[in-house]
C-alpha cells in the first residue's frame, strides 16, 4: 500500500513494481494475489540470485564453458586479495601472469 515503503528503499521507486526488476517475476511463479503476502525482502533475494544466475552465465558464455561441470578453477580470478587467500583462487594480476611473461620472454 501507499506510504508502507521503508525510507531506505522510498528513493528507488514508490511501489514495489517500481523498486523491484524481478516484481512480475516472482508474481507469474506465486501468483498476483499471493504477492501481498510475500516479504519485499523475498522478492530482493530472488532479484539477487537472479543477477548471480545471469552473471554466472555471462561467466560461462565468455569461458566457452557451457555447462557447470566444464566450469574449472583456470576461468576463475578473485577481484580481492582477500579472497585468493580464502579460496586459493589467484588475484587478478596473478592469472594468467606466467602464460604473460612467457610471450613477453619470446
Amino acid at each position: 500500500e501507499k506510504g508502507d515503503l521503508p525510507k531506505t528503499v522510498s528513493q528507488f521507486g514508490s511501489t514495489p513494481e517500481e523498486i523491484f526488476v524481478c516484481w512480475e517475476q516472482v508474481a507469474d511463479i506465486v501468483g498476483k494475489d499471493e504477492m501481498k503476502n510475500i516479504p519485499l525482502g523475498a522478492v530482493g533475494i530472488f532479484s539477487y540470485a537472479d543477477r548471480l544466475r545471469v552473471g554466472l552465465q555471462q561467466l560461462m558464455a565468455g569461458a566457452r564453458c557451457f555447462s557447470l561441470p566444464a566450469v574449472s578453477r583456470k576461468e576463475l580470478m578473485s577481484l580481492t586479495e582477500e579472497c585468493a587467500k580464502v579460496t586459493g583462487i589467484p588475484f587478478i594480476t596473478e592469472c594468467y601472469l606466467d602464460e604473460a611473461m612467457e610471450v613477453l620472454n619470446s
